[in-house]
């Protein structure tokens, strides 16, 4: 049988370039498969443009290794956005290319972000739009190979107060984009943080989240929280870990998310990659260590027999 988990690998823990080096090293050591890159932190791109000399510098950071890499598109790119219609494409476009040069096959993208009125009013115009912009950026990847995964979203504070909303919140309304767009360049990515902290809201259960998702789900996105919506009112900075409230980005183990029950005969297609994202302050040499040894074990556990008795709930 096909292996379901193809590759594990961990977020890029620092992005200062006299740092880059030595985080490279570092997952190299512990035996991850590849380091996800965001490539606008990274500062490759500039005016939706590829900055050709800075790819260069992180090319050459990889000549010799065996660390692959997938791509996080930046978190602003928005298909939904009509008024930055031309420069979401061309910082998408960028992207694309920025995949080629480093052999990414690869590339997470976030559904649209827009203001909660305009989602309430305008959905079937603005998911239209999406739509398009996707399908659009999908045409471009086929070019080099590349695989966009739509990636579920979670709760935020402007969501609850109705200042932004996002239909990814909803893993079940990213599936459905996904198979309307119906491109074999585009897939999704589940993030099991984000759906535990969205399911709460949305009176659902994350199971049944994020196994509505998996069919169409080429990647997945592992870190820990306690799946707790982020309802405390004007926390101070940094003070949402001390409520546990929110998607906090946690190596895995220091939250309560239920990885067995989530994962257990989880219907994913055969290749599927898995990336560690644990926020640069946690992400130490012992935590990236310890995560990545438990993703590798719960990597295991999509491939158990659907007869399972978790796999069957």
């Amino acid at each position: 049988m096909a292996r379901t988990i193809s590759s594990i690998g961990v977020m890029l823990p620092r992005y200062d370039p006299r740092e880059v080096t030595e985080s490279l090293d570092l997952l190299e050591s512990l035996g991850a498969d590849h380091v996800e890159i965001n490539p606008a932190l990274a500062g490759l791109i500039a005016n939706g443009r590829v900055c050709d000399a800075r790819l260069q510098r992180l090319a050459d950071a990889f000549v010799g290794r065996t660390l692959g890499v997938t791509i996080h598109a930046p978190l602003g790119l928005n298909f939904m956005d009509d008024v930055h219609a031309d420069l979401h494409q061309a910082v998408g476009g960028a992207s694309i290319d920025i995949c080629a040069a480093l052999g990414a096959h690869c590339m997470v993208v976030h559904p649209g972000w827009v203001d909660g009125r305009r989602l309430l009013v305008e959905r079937d115009r603005l998911m239209a739009m999406e739509r398009d912009g996707l399908r659009a950026l999908a045409a471009r990847a086929a070019e080099t190979d590349v695989i966009l995964a739509l990636e579920n979203m979670p709760v935020i504070p402007e969501l609850l107060s109705g200042a932004l909303l996002n239909h990814g919140i909803d893993c079940v309304s990213v599936r459905d984009q996904v198979r309307a767009v119906d491109h074999p360049n585009l897939a999704a990515t589940i993030d099991f943080s984000h759906a535990c902290v969205s399911s709460p809201h949305l009176g659902v259960d994350p199971v049944e989240q994020v196994r509505a998702l998996a069919p169409v789900t080429r990647h997945l996105h592992l870190h820990d929280s306690f799946g707790r919506v982020p309802t405390l009112p004007r926390p101070g900075d940094g003070e949402e870990l001390a409520y546990g409230m929110g998607d906090l980005h946690l190596p895995l183990g220091e939250g309560s998310l239920p990885w067995e029950r989530l994962l257990t005969g989880l219907p994913l297609p055969a290749g599927t990659s898995l990336t560690l994202e644990i926020a640069p302050s946690f992400a130490t040499h012992e935590a990236i260590a310890a995560s990545l040894d438990r993703a590798r074990a719960l990597a295991l556990l999509p491939d158990r027999h659907r007869a399972d008795p978790v796999a069957a709930e």
